[in-house]
């Protein structure tokens, strides 16, 4: 079973984050919907308070997603996906359409990618000794040469939790680590017809102009939206802009 947090009242909205990320890293948009939605923010397979699985692939996880959707009696929802939630979300409407109502993609393209610099971030964290680490402030300048963008430093030092005496990383390192063509791994199906909402950082290049064709071949009712102040992470570098934007487009 999923962890989760919920919010509010009214037609449900699922948020889903990116690789290494939490539900806590969705929480504020969720609770930005509050009012006027039932939000619920999950903790994703080998990441926060979830189960740890060796097997990781976009069919599991959406297949995650329609368990955790019957498990709360939601016949059909908004999906809001940042990086590899929205890797998810993509896959699970293509997959399930009908459990879609709308659907919104942070930062990322259904396209199959090349080595990406995660790699590198997840083996740096790998080589933190937890057994000797003293602090949060000792983790974040061992990875400062490794991870020299400050913002997603601590984005990735939001994961390290301190357990008894010791710290340890709450996602399972090891197993993301093995699945990694996997989360590179491209989006399939036949295409979902539900309104669809592409956000993409300005500072990012996770999205070129280049994808627009494959993205409305699967999605044909797809908008895009560009957030020029932001990079990767949207959802956090321009918090109230993305959340203004998902009022409106939800």
């Amino acid at each position: 079973m999923l962890a989760f947090a919920e919010y509010g009242n009214g037609p449900a909205v699922i948020f889903l984050h990116g690789l290494l990320g939490s539900k806590a890293n969705m929480a504020g948009a969720a609770r930005s919907l509050a009012a006027h939605r039932h939000t619920f923010v999950v903790d994703q397979r080998n990441h926060g308070d979830s189960f740890h699985h060796p097997s990781m692939t976009y069919n599991t996880m959406a297949a995650d997603l329609v368990g955790f959707m019957d498990d709360h009696d939601i016949d059909n929802a908004s999906v809001v996906g940042h990086s590899m939630g929205g890797k998810c979300a993509m896959q699970f409407a293509q997959s399930f359409p009908e459990r879609v109502d709308r659907l919104v993609v942070v930062d990322i393209a259904p396209k199959r990618y090349a080595e990406p610099d995660w790699a590198d971030y997840l083996q740096a964290m790998m080589r933190v000794d937890l057994d000797s680490l003293s602090s949060r402030k000792e983790a974040g300048e061992l990875l400062e040469n490794a991870i020299p963008d400050q913002v997603y430093r601590q984005f990735l030092l939001s994961n390290l939790e301190k357990n008894g005496g010791t710290y340890r990383w709450k996602p399972d390192l090891d197993s993301i680590a093995a699945a990694r063509k996997a989360l590179l791994a491209d989006v399939e199906g036949p295409g979902c017809e539900a309104p669809t909402l592409f956000i993409r950082g300005g500072r990012s290049d996770y999205i070129a102009e280049k994808d627009h064709d494959r993205i409305t071949q699967l999605f044909p009712n797809a908008e895009m939206l560009c957030v020029e102040e932001a990079g990767h992470l949207v959802h956090i570098e321009a918090r109230e802009r993305f959340n203004q934007i998902l009022r409106e487009f939800l």
